[in-house]
């Protein structure tokens, strides 16, 4: 078994300035890392197909995200934490519940590899970077409304 980590400096909710956390338990590389809007949680993305949510404080894993093909290359909270869009070799993204873990939407079209997905402002929109020279637009539940190409 693989042991790869992130190692992450503590900036919202620690006591100390720079507490040092190690994440273990993905079986590949570690691609992306983020904090939610809240600094109580940290989401990774990773080669082993998998995102997963830790607890910012402890460390402790809270939920795996499995159901793509391919490496994740990006995982992304939803402005309000309360959603993670994840964007993958498989050529497609996923929307998912940051609480439960439970998927929520697949977002098919793009085709190439996805390399990056992101959250509008206010929550109600994604888009997503693709190696096919598109951008899409989408809607939450999985609707495309426009791709972008030529980009």
């Amino acid at each position: 078994m693989f042991r790869f980590s992130v190692k992450y400096y503590c900036l919202y909710q620690c006591r100390t300035v720079a507490k040092n956390a190690v994440l273990l338990g993905h079986q590949s590389r570690v691609w992306f890392a983020e904090f939610s809007p809240n600094g109580k949680k940290v989401v990774t993305a990773s080669q082993d197909k998998t995102a997963r949510i830790w607890d910012a404080n402890t460390g402790e894993p809270l939920h795996i995200f499995h159901g793509h093909q391919g490496s994740i290359w990006s995982a992304k909270f939803s402005p309000d934490g309360n959603q993670i869009v994840t964007a993958s070799e498989d050529m497609t993204a996923r929307l998912w519940d940051a609480n439960t873990g439970q998927q929520l939407a697949v977002f098919i079209g793009h085709k190439g590899i996805i390399k990056y997905a992101e959250f509008s402002p206010d929550g109600q929109h994604i888009v997503t970077a693709s190696e096919d020279k598109t951008a899409g637009l989408w809607d939450t539940t999985g609707q495309l409304i426009s791709f972008y190409h030529d980009i």
